[in-house]
């Protein structure tokens, strides 16, 4: 972790030398020659990090140390400075003599280290000019095996290789992370009878973790010609040997296990291309390398398997020819499930399993800790994924091993992960891309690299919304994040041997906690960079953990409902992000003390408007402000004056559920650079004016009243507008020409009765680049449009358009439409959607799609009306047993945070009614609420909900406390 260290560091003394606001501008001076220092040990550990030699990963550790300790130096200086101006106690403030002589230590621990970097040879040119070893693979390997869930996969390679109208060289890459079954698909493609069959040679070579170019030469020999006097051979003659044998012959060689760019630039002129149909099959782990080596076509992509796949592999491996014991069923189908699709991890785990005796209990206790057991018990899983940690380049170290602060299966939303990586200061700069475009980048690499899986997409520009990682990968970066001394993440599967001063902690709902942890915890919190907990607790966690945390950065503590905002926070001036939760909290004027302050996330349950200060628009570096529901109209009441830039937020992209009163010129003057922007619509009065928002790409406006067309046509004038979101408000469809003829829009959203009204005709010319419409929910009866009202469309999506006839016909014949989605709409609209497709295939278009769903709940999922919903919920006492009974009966309201929809009881508009809670035999009357009747909860901790109520918004909310397991969706008896 010296590479993030470093760079790090580097953040903090380029901010020091530009002005923070309390350091002397004659001492930044002396910051220069460390900083060119700093630079070139990051040069050496980017170019040393491939390396395994020990006097390398030895000098790595030192620079690690050394950058974390100047830092502690200058964040300790800075921090104290602006504390001591913030108390106005100029007698605190730490002496310049003092500075000098930190400075001087750092100084000369940083030359020492740069000697030993010289004293070292170059180590990228010895990499480069030393022989690479590599092991040989001996003969090619023999024989099939069964593969479960890839015989499909089989078959696709096969028809590649047997392509009878391709006879140039093709190279066909096979591309998945390690465990995945590109080997052993290869090695079933390889011995397939056809293919013997079709090629006159075939030959494989596996290349290692180094490789040496002769060794590869007599690998691939050694499967058709090979003798003692060639062994002799040196090099040349060997390529030549290999080069004449395969001349004019078909042949099929397999490259396993391509590890770089570099690595195929060197082998690639071994192999002729005669133009008689012979093929290359490539594995890697790196989609850069399949992309390289094969541009014109795709790559094959290994896959999960899915659950009845992963059920059956794991019989097939724990039980053999054997039944599975009845008793074993469930929790043998839960095990394989937990492995996500992961065929190594099912092999392995059901071979531990087959060793063992057939206790139910412990079986048991295998499916809720497995991938722990797994790392704890068989090295082998480990092993092969920590080769790709291994092999990251050095910037992508500290961004991989970051998500292990996520709860295992833990969907994460990307909007969070690049703000948090942005705040930790481990991204290198990059001199024309700002951070979070530099977070992007990374992200994509860990996603073509296998180690990040994509969730889910944005409507259009297949931007990543939300990621995920498997959970052995996740298990690899909890364990190699405390082993390289970077981040400590306590949870019931994991706890630390021992207390070591990391920069960043992350405790899970389920870790454990004793008493005397406390102070313990206390002491070594004092250098602590981020604070990240993912749960709740309302008693003592928030006090006592980030108390001592100085120098904390990030904290992270959304889970825990808190009654007042912390004055604690409020001495923590180095912090960069902040996420909270709360009931009423008030945000004190001495929030502006935080100068560093880039995001600052508040949700309260319950939207009750939260009133920013003024004062908060004297922080400089604010970039997102998200709170569940904000008041910001004591805040505008003067104008600017010339030259004023006090109240003005330069940097601010982000400004989330701001409620419009106040939103008035002098308010977009104080915002000028936001570019998403949600406003909950309050009152009909609304002055006309321009929004001269020149960024605003992003518009969300939740209506609480119905709107009129001066509101539009004033928040829509921004000439960059891209993706609009409307819900509620009962526009009038004659209004939609103020969002029709914007220039940029390319996404339009409109939920739950965002418009109103028996009939659209949209008018010609606009919409001249919207690529996404959804409906979702209207009275809409006719839509009168053609091809020309939408040219560029290429997703519908109607929802609960329970009125509208049909879809109009020449929809269909939009060139660039590829998706229409039907959901819980008339009957008539399915059926034109129906004769549209037909109509569109009979005209030989085989490329629209037109899907249809009773519940779709990946867009917006939809109410189960009048059902019943039993939840398994891990808690562990009364209170718990409270707080999640108020947990469910607070969804009410209109709108809900999170993934939570409306919430309407049958048969009713906005009644209200008395939520019951079935507790140990009382009734406990809670306020009116919409959406849940009643709830109950038995014995064995299973909860019944009753009502009109979304079972995956309300597992996922109740997740974020507690193990909770949706058992049965049914009717409402």
């Amino acid at each position: 972790m010296a590479h993030a260290a470093v760079v790090s560091l580097m953040h903090i003394l380029e901010q020091i030398r530009h002005g923070d606001g309390v350091s002397d501008p004659s001492e930044n001076i002396l910051l220069v020659p460390l900083l060119e220092k700093l630079s070139s040990l990051l040069s050496f550990l980017e170019e040393s990090s491939q390396s395994s030699r020990e006097e390398v990963k030895s000098l790595e550790r030192k620079i690690r140390d050394a950058a974390y300790h100047a830092e502690d130096v200058f964040e300790s200086r800075v921090s104290d400075r602006l504390l001591s101006k913030q108390q106005n106690l100029s007698a605190n403030m730490p002496s310049a003599e003092t500075y000098h002589l930190d400075l001087q230590k750092i100084m000369t621990e940083i030359d020492t280290i740069v000697e030993e970097v010289l004293e070292i040879e170059d180590v990228k040119g010895e990499q480069n000019l030393q022989p690479r070893n590599l092991l040989p693979s001996g003969s090619a390997p023999s024989g099939q095996v069964n593969m479960v869930g890839f015989a499909q996969d089989l078959v696709q390679i096969r028809e590649r290789l047997c392509h009878e109208q391709q006879s140039q060289l093709q190279i066909v890459p096979i591309v998945g992370i390690g465990g995945m079954g590109k080997t052993t698909l290869t090695m079933n493609v390889f011995n397939d009878s056809y293919i013997k069959y079709r090629f006159d040679i075939r030959a494989w070579v596996t290349l290692f973790e180094q490789y040496r170019m002769r060794d590869i030469l007599l690998s691939l020999l050694d499967d058709f010609v090979v003798t003692d006097h060639i062994r002799e051979e040196d090099e040349e003659i060997l390529k030549e040997h290999l080069y004449k044998n395969l001349k004019g012959r078909r042949y099929l060689i397999v490259v396993d296990d391509v590890r770089s760019i570099e690595v195929w630039n060197d082998i690639k002129m071994l192999f002729p291309n005669d133009r008689n149909g012979s093929r290359i099959i490539l594995t890697s782990r790196l989609k850069d390398v399949a992309d390289y080596v094969n541009s014109s076509n795709a790559h094959h992509q290994m896959r999960y398997l899915h659950e009845e796949e992963s059920w059956n592999l794991f019989l097939a491996k724990a039980f053999g020819k054997e039944n599975c014991p009845l008793d074993l069923v469930d929790v043998g189908t839960k095990i394989a499930k937990n492995c996500q699709g992961l065929p190594l991890l099912i092999v392995v785990i059901s071979g531990l399993l087959s060793k063992v005796n057939k206790a139910k209990d412990y079986w048991e206790y295998v499916a809720e800790n497995l991938n722990s057991i797994v790392a704890e018990k068989d090295d082998r899983c480990l092993e092969i994924l920590n080769f790709s940690y291994k092999h990251l380049p050095a910037h992508l170290k500290a961004c991989f091993l970051y998500m292990g602060v996520f709860p295992e299966n833990y969907e994460i939303p990307v909007s969070k992960l690049i703000k948090l990586w942005v705040a930790e200061g481990f991204l290198k700069p990059h001199e024309s891309k700002h951070l979070e475009e530099v977070a992007q980048e990374y992200l994509r690499n860990l996603i073509d690299r296998n180690l990040v899986l994509v969730r889910q997409k944005g409507s259009i520009n297949g931007k990543v919304k939300t990621c995920i990682m498997h959970g052995l990968l996740r298990e690899l970066c909890v364990r190699m994040a405390y082993k390289e001394e970077f981040l400590c993440v306590k949870s019931k599967n994991f706890v630390p041997e021992k207390e070591i001063l990391l920069r960043r902690l992350c405790i899970h709902d389920d870790a454990s906690y004793s008493p005397n942890e406390e102070d313990m915890t206390i002491q070594s919190m004092s250098l602590v960079r981020s604070f990240i907990y993912s749960g709740w607790d309302d008693t003592h966690l928030h006090s006592y953990y980030y108390f001592g945390c100085g120098l904390l950065r990030t904290l992270d503590m959304i889970g825990v409902e808190l009654t007042k905002f912390p004055d604690e926070i409020l001495q923590l001036v180095n912090l960069r992000y902040i996420a909270i939760t709360g009931h009423d909290l008030v945000i004190p004027p001495s929030i502006a003390f935080l100068k560093n302050l880039q995001t600052l996330v508040v949700e309260d349950p319950w939207k009750i408007t939260i009133f920013i200060p003024k004062e908060i628009f004297n922080m400089p570096q604010l970039r997102h402000l998200k709170l569940s529901r904000v008041s910001l109209f004591c805040c505008f009441s003067l104008p600017l004056t010339d030259g004023d830039k006090t109240f003005v937020l330069e940097n601010l992209e982000t400004l989330s559920n701001v409620e419009y009163s106040g939103m008035s010129e002098d308010f977009l003057e104080k915002i000028p650079n936001v570019k998403k922007l949600g406003i909950i619509y309050r009152h009909s009065w609304w002055s006309f004016f321009d929004v001269h928002l020149q960024t605003l790409e992003t518009l969300k406006i939740f209506f609480e009243t119905r709107s009129d067309s001066i509101f539009l046509q004033s928040i829509t004038s921004s000439p960059g507008l891209k993706k609009i979101t409307l819900e509620h408000g009962s526009i009038d469809w004659k209004n939609m020409t103020i969002f029709g003829k914007l220039p940029n829009l390319e996404v339009l959203k409109l939920r739950e009765f965002a418009f109103s009204g028996p009939e659209w005709v949209p008018t010609e010319g606009e919409f001249l680049k919207l690529k996404f419409l959804l409906i979702w929910e209207t009275d809409l009866e006719q839509w009168r449009a053609d091809s020309t009202h939408f040219p560029r469309l290429e997703h519908l999506i109607l929802q609960k358009c329970s009125k509208l006839v049909e879809i109009p016909s020449d929809i269909g014949e939009i060139q660039t439409l590829k998706i229409i989605e039907i959901d819980n709409s008339s009957p008539s609209v399915v059926k034109s959607a129906k004769d549209m497709l037909q109509e569109q295939l009979d005209q030989g278009n085989e490329v629209l799609d037109v899907l249809f769903h009773q519940t779709k709940e990946r867009l917006n999922p939809l109410k189960h009306r009048g059902r019943k919903l039993v939840l398994k919920v891990g808690i562990r006492d009364e209170k718990e047993k409270q707080k999640a009974m108020k947990l469910v009966s607070s969804f009410s309201g209109t709108k809900f945070s999170f993934i939570l929809l409306f919430l309407l009881p049958l048969n009713a508009t906005y009644p209200t009614f008395i939520a019951q809670i079935y507790l140990n035999d009382r009734i406990i009357n809670l306020p009116p609420h919409i959406g849940v009747e009643s709830l109950a909860m038995d014995l064995e901790e299973k909860l019944s909900v009753f009502g009109d109520v979304d079972p995956v918004g309300l597992v996922s909310k109740l997740r974020k406390s507690w193990r909770t397991e949706l058992i049965s969706v049914g009717p409402a008896n």
